[in-house]
Formats: C-alpha cells, sequence, structure tokens
C-alpha cells in the first residue's frame, strides 16, 4: 500500500497507529489536495480521503461531500475492499474518490442530492404511520411506546397502532396539529442557494424552488394550526421530511393566533422576531411499511387469521416469525394456544425467559408479541386445541406441538371436512434434531394427510427420515424433578420453525408447491429426502375414513 501511494505522488505523514498520507486528485479543474486515513488494513473501514481546507473549489454545495470535507465515495455496504491486495484497494479507492469528486464539481451528480437528503435534513426524527399517497391534516401524538420510554412523536392521521398502544393518553396526552402533503418527486436541495434554510424566508424560497404548490400548502399549515406551532410533512419519493415552524415571542397573542390567524404566513415574513425552524425526518412506520418491507412481492399473512396450537420450542418461534410476516395484523388474528406453562426447563431453547416463568406459554408469548409487534391482535387459549370449535373458522391452523395423538385428532378432523375447513400445516423434529419436517394438509383433492405419511401406527414411514442404526438420546435430571425429554439444541427449533413459516408464506401466496418439506441438519443420522407434494395413500386408515 506505501509502494501503491509513493507511486501516485503521496507522501506518508508521521502519526500514531493510523497510516495518513498527504496527495493530491487530479480532475478536470485541476489538482484538489487531499489527505488520506487508513484506519485498518482489513478495510473494514474505508479509507478516508479528506479534501484539505485550502483547496478553493465551486462556491456551491457539492454532493457526497461531508460537512468535514469527507468525500463518500462508496456508499456503506456497497463494496467489499480486498484486505489481501492493499495495493490495489488504496487505489481503487483514490480512484473513485476522484471520480466522485470530479462529477460532483462539473455539475454531473447534482441528481445524488435527492439520495443523500436526508442526511442534509435531518435534525430530529419522528414516526411516520400513514395511509399510502394520503395528503391532508394530520395530528403528531407523543405514545410512550414501552413502559420505561420517553414520549415518541408519531404523525398518524385517524387511527392508529401508535395511538391504541398508549391508550391513557389517548384523550389528554399533547398533540399537535400537522398538514401532510404527498408530491410524486424526491426533494433534494439548490446546490447554488444557501443551505439548510436559517429563517422563514429561506424556507420558503427553497420551497417554491422545490415545488411551487408547497409554499401554498405551508402557508394552508400556518393557518389551520394551533397554537404557536405549524408543521408542514412533506411525502416524497425519497422519504418524508418534516418542518415546524415555531412562532416568535412577540406575536404569540391571541390577535395574530388567532384573530388573524388566516394571514399568519404573512405576518411571519415581516421582522417581528425571529421564526424557529426545526427539521424533522419521519421514519415509516405504517403495518404495510413494517411487515411488507422485507417480504417484496412474495407476500405476507396480513389479514389472515392463523391459529399456532403448541407455543413450546418450536411454537414459540414459529409464533414470532409468523407475527413478523403480518400475521394478526391487517384485519386478521393471530392465536396462540398451549395448556402448559413456561418452566426453567424450557429455558434453554425457547422464545421467552426468566420475566415469563410459571406463566401459560400461549399467553406469555402473546404477551410478548403484543409488546413487540406494532399493531399486532396476537390472542390466546389454554384450552386444549381438540376441543376449541373456534379454530374450525380460522384459515390457517399450526401445529408445532410434536405430540402424535394431537397432531392425529388435528389431522382426522381436517380430513373429515374437506374439502371446506381451515388448512393445517404440522412442523415436528426427527431424532435429536437431527431433521425437520412439515407438511400442508388442505382442502386439495388427492393429496397426502399427515396419517398418510406413516398408516401403521408401528410400522414403517411412507418416506424414511432417520437411519435404521441411529439411537434417541434422552436427558433426566433426576434431582430437579425433571423428567425425561429429548436433547437438542435451540438452533434445531428455529430451523424448524423457519420450514414451516416459509411453507405458510407460500400458501398465503396461493402457491404452496411442496407440501411435504424436509431438512436434514445431520446427514450421518438421516437421509436425505426430496420435498414433494405425495398424494393419499391407499392404506391410510383417516383419508379411507373420508372415503
Amino acid at each position: 500500500m506505501h509502494d501503491a501511494l509513493l507511486e501516485r505522488g503521496f507522501r506518508r505523514v508521521p502519526s500514531g497507529s493510523v497510516d495518513i498520507y498527504e496527495g493530491r486528485l487530479l480532475i478536470t479543474s485541476g489538482e484538489v489536495p487531499v489527505t488520506v486515513l487508513v484506519p485498518d488494513l482489513d478495510f473494514v473501514t474505508m479509507p478516508l480521503v479528506h479534501i484539505s481546507e485550502s483547496w478553493q473549489g465551486p462556491d456551491r454545495r457539492l454532493p457526497h461531500l461531508g460537512p468535514s470535507r469527507l468525500i463518500c465515495y462508496y456508499a456503506l455496504g456497497s463494496v467489499v475492499l480486498d484486505r489481501y491486495d492493499p495495493g490495489g484497494t488504496i487505489v481503487r479507492c483514490i480512484e473513485q474518490a476522484t471520480r466522485v469528486l470530479e462529477d460532483a464539481v462539473e455539475g454531473r451528480s447534482d441528481a445524488d442530492f435527492g439520495a443523500e437528503f436526508d442526511a442534509h435534513w435531518s435534525a430530529r426524527w419522528m414516526l411516520c404511520d400513514l395511509p399510502a399517497g394520503y395528503s391532508g391534516p394530520a395530528t403528531i401524538i407523543y405514545p410512550r411506546l414501552s413502559v420505561a420510554s420517553e414520549p415518541t412523536p408519531v404523525l398518524v392521521a385517524g387511527s392508529s397502532w401508535a395511538r391504541d398502544r398508549d391508550p391513557p393518553r389517548r384523550a389528554d396526552g399533547p398533540e399537535e396539529t400537522a398538514l401532510v402533503v404527498s408530491i410524486g418527486t424526491p426533494l433534494t436541495l439548490d446546490p447554488e442557494r444557501k443551505w439548510p434554510p436559517a429563517d422563514y424566508d429561506e424556507l420558503v424560497d427553497w420551497l417554491r424552488w422545490a415545488d411551487p404548490v408547497l409554499t401554498s400548502r405551508l402557508e394552508e399549515a400556518l393557518s389551520s394550526g394551533t397554537g404557536h406551532q405549524a408543521t408542514l410533512a412533506i411525502r416524497a419519493t425519497n422519504g418524508t421530511f418534516a418542518c415546524r415552524i415555531t412562532v416568535p415571542p412577540p406575536m404569540r397573542t391571541v390577535e395574530f393566533l388567532v384573530n388573524r390567524r388566516s394571514t399568519l404566513a404573512r405576518n411571519l415574513a415581516r421582522p417581528v422576531g425571529q421564526v424557529s425552524l426545526e427539521r424533522i425526518t419521519a421514519d415509516s412506520a405504517d403495518l404495510g411499511y413494517i411487515y411488507g418491507r422485507n417480504l417484496g412481492s412474495r407476500g405476507g399473512l396480513a389479514g389472515r387469521s392463523v391459529a399456532v396450537v403448541g407455543c413450546g420450542t418450536i411454537g414459540s418461534f414459529l409464533a414470532q416469525q409468523i407475527a413478523l410476516c403480518g400475521a394478526g395484523t391487517g384485519g386478521g388474528h393471530l392465536l396462540l394456544v398451549d395448556t402448559d406453562d413456561l418452566r426453567t426447563a424450557n429455558l434453554g431453547r425457547h422464545l421467552l425467559g426468566i420475566p415469563f416463568l410459571h406463566r401459560n406459554k400461549a399467553e406469555a408469548c402473546a404477551r410478548y408479541l403484543n409488546i413487540m409487534m406494532p399493531g399486532a391482535k396476537v390472542e390466546w387459549s389454554a384450552k386444549a386445541a381438540q376441543t376449541l370449535t373456534a379454530l374450525r373458522g380460522f384459515d390457517l391452523v399450526v401445529d408445532a406441538t410434536g405430540e402424535e395423538a394431537l397432531s392425529l385428532a388435528l389431522n382426522q378432523a381436517a380430513v373429515d371436512r374437506r374439502p371446506s375447513g381451515p388448512a393445517l400445516l404440522f412442523c415436528w423434529l426427527m431424532g435429536n434434531g437431527a431433521a425437520a419436517q412439515c407438511i400442508l394438509v388442505d382442502g386439495e383433492a388427492g393429496k397426502a394427510c399427515l396419517k398418510c405419511l406413516k398408516p401403521e401406527l408401528a410400522g414403517e414411514p411412507v418416506y424414511p427420515v432417520m437411519r435404521p442404526d441411529v439411537e434417541m438420546e434422552f436427558g433426566r435430571v433426576e434431582a430437579c424433578a425433571d423428567g425425561e425429554f429429548v436433547t437438542f439444541p435451540v438452533s434445531r427449533s428455529v430451523a424448524a420453525a423457519a420450514l414451516a413459516c416459509d411453507l405458510a408464506l407460500d400458501w398465503a401466496a396461493g402457491r404452496p408447491g411442496h407440501r411435504l418439506r424436509t431438512r436434514i441438519f445431520e446427514p450421518d443420522k438421516a437421509f436425505e429426502v426430496a420435498d414433494c407434494s405425495p398424494g393419499v395413500t391407499d392404506r391410510c386408515p383417516a383419508c379411507s375414513t373420508r372415503r
């Protein structure tokens, strides 16, 4: 690296543990003196390229140039630098920084101000729970999103999960009026103007430059607001950005704020006192964004009614995963069912921990998910699943108990109701977590049920998974009155839950694909079984009863 920089005319500056070099970048308009800092030779942190204070650049703001004259030449995480070729890597960085600076100086990358506008605008933040494309009056509320948290500003219009989150404050908590306007273009800045806007006139000039309609919306926000503050929130294609305007003390009178409210914008343009401007960036927090962002075109479980039977080592993680995919939101709901309590024996491979000990597992998981997942409607029941007639009205019932007798009872009920009734998804681990398997049983004719996989209780499975010479390992801690249990690590529970969650998402999208899926974690103990959609087994007692 040292030789590569010397060849480009850089010289090393004596320093401590950080390698520092001074040199020049050659662009069309001339040479630019820079300092290059190399924080580490593993290149986990990119080399830093700072432009010297002595450089007299264009009299305009440049994109990709930070306040300390740091050139942002690669987006964070966009490239992996080669630690095994330090010389080539530092040359690559210098060349990229040169290209970025060249384009900035020549005005070819001014459009990039839109992509980095958040960094230029943001001073404070709030959450934003608004319908897509919404424009109109809104409210900034301040709920406490957790027991110990400070109030969080949330921009809402009408009902909101954030408003429901803190019921005691819904009626009498502090609220501010706001006006929201949606535009179909990104917000950006004028590199020729002073930035950021420091007073009311500069704000109006920038809004007029960005989109002429925004100045009239600012006037509307001021005239329709209450009190001595008004907020205009602009929902652009590159984010939601708000500006809160605080009326100066000399104008905080009934005459200005009430009697002459309609002319407040015009009065603020006069030198009556310093108008305070507060820039705010709003993070999207509507349920569609929270639960749909990472799923893309695949879609999720919002609007569906889903029940998870068994909230133990697999079911607790599965409940969390399907809740993260939107189950219990969008008008649907999520029901968790378990008859057992959480004990210390469960903690090593369960979603929950100490705060939920000796509480019913379904109740505890529902409580946890309702706290963690905004807008989710998670309910619970401690009744035996086979007695819950309400399950018949669900879209999907997932059995994660691993209890064969219960699973077969639920399976028979589903087969008897074909082609109506909910779809059933069974998920279980085999051996000491050597393999995970799941099957979807729905109303489609000719498809296998759970019993089709092993028609005789003591017989061989149709699709053998475990190798015949593998012995099960059981644990028992007599001193703790801990009964016999199957040993396996939590990683297998999470993997089994993920396998079932994927199948649930495929079912929800209307393309279940392979209905029987198997994942092998220990090939020396389990056979590879190809995913498939088996048909009905002739000797299946469940299906023959139906026939």
